[in-house]
């Protein structure tokens, strides 16, 4: 039955030595006047075992470096970190006390004046003043066109867009004009006299453009009047005339009236801290989130690994014995083949066949043959 090899050195390192044994043994190397350190396969082989011993030293070094290098990144991380949560809490911070210094300004004092009051809460949201002023949009639009293109003959397509942004204006005015008047009430930011003699010459400006208007389009549709019954050609052009201006400053006080409603600039600036405050709160979970979901420590930079070091200097000498072990083990074999492969008689214990002396040099300990010789 063939016995196992249980030796855990390189098996290429065990059949070279072996073959190199039996060639000096054949040409009688070493000689018997040799003395100690003068074969050559036994130094190069102790110079390979020691440069590993100084590779585990260098891994070990290396080591080391890398976790002081993991410690600096993590306290600049720390910095940084520490840095960014510092200005997200100081803008929350600012961001809520502008919340609650509006959310104070809305809400008033219990003894103000209460059309104050009136003129900074609003009666109508968003979901109902933007559909509101988009059909007024659509309905002046087409109560405008035909004017348009009665004025404008073959050019229908210029008419159209005329049409459609003298119905903007219309909405925008009126938008505009409610807006002045509910700041009328708000005794807080008085308005000058310039800027409501402004606004008062453009809302004059567009009376009399949509009476110019209803007038053509009072012409344009008395041929097609033939309903209008017991009046005189000249009473059914004034008649359609006044009723498509009444048609048409009906709409535009309707976007005043509902603009009016919707108007408050102190509402506006509260959702608006509102939404702000939410928003730095949601990116403040996130980020606390994505930490606690990373597992990184912010603290690493303060772990002692003192402990961990003298582990990891345990596991080097316990190499390096191995290394030693394996080393003695290539130079028995040598002996052992040089031995049985020579003419003449050489004694075992022949100084030029013992194993030299490795020197493990680590930046911390070091191991002797005689530590060796307790294990």
């Amino acid at each position: 039955m063939t016995k196992k090899n249980t030796s855990k050195t390189n098996k290429e390192v065990i059949a070279l030595a072996r073959k190199q044994g039996k060639r000096d043994g054949k040409n009688q190397v070493p000689r018997q006047d040799w003395g100690r350190n003068s074969v050559p396969f036994l130094i190069q082989l102790q110079r390979n075992y020691a440069a590993q011993g100084r590779e585990l030293d260098l891994e070990l070094e290396q080591m080391k470096l890398g976790r002081e290098a993991q410690k600096i990144g993590a306290l600049k991380t720390q910095i940084q970190e520490k840095g960014r949560s510092s200005a997200m809490e100081k803008n929350l911070e600012r961001a809520e006390v502008e919340l609650n210094r509006l959310q104070a300004q809305l809400d008033g004092g219990t003894d103000e004046v209460p059309m104050a009051k009136f003129a900074r809460f609003r009666m109508i949201g968003n979901g109902f003043y933007l559909p509101f002023l988009f059909l007024l949009f659509i309905g002046e639009y087409f109560i405008t066109v035909p004017a348009f293109k009665f004025l404008m003959g073959e050019h229908s397509g210029t008419a159209a867009l005329i049409a459609l942004a003298a119905s903007g204006l219309s909405v925008g005015i009126a938008h505009i004009l409610g807006i002045i008047f509910k700041s009328k009430f708000d005794r807080t930011r008085p308005k000058s006299g310039l800027f409501n003699s402004f606004f008062s010459g453009v809302a004059v400006f567009v009376v009399v453009l949509i009476v110019f208007l209803s007038n053509v389009r009072a012409r344009y549709s008395l041929n097609s009047s033939g309903n209008l019954t017991g009046l005189s050609s000249t009473g059914k052009l004034y008649y359609l005339w006044a009723f498509y201006s009444a048609f048409q400053l009906t709409f535009v006080l309707a976007g005043i009236a509902i603009s009016f409603m919707h108007y408050s600039e102190i509402e506006s600036a509260v959702h608006k801290a509102k939404r702000k405050v939410w928003m730095l709160r949601r990116m403040q979970t996130r980020r606390d989130a994505a930490k606690f979901a990373s597992g990184a420590s912010l603290e690493e930079h303060d772990i002692d690994t003192s402990k961990l070091l003298d582990l990891e200097l345990e596991v080097l000498e316990s190499k390096k014995i191995l290394l030693r072990a394996q080393y003695e083990e290539a130079v028995a074999v040598y002996r052992d083949s040089n031995i049985h492969s020579r003419r003449d008689e050489m004694n075992g214990a022949h100084a030029s066949l013992q194993p030299l002396e490795l020197d493990f040099r680590s930046s911390e300990f070091e191991i002797s043959p005689s530590d060796f010789a307790r294990i």
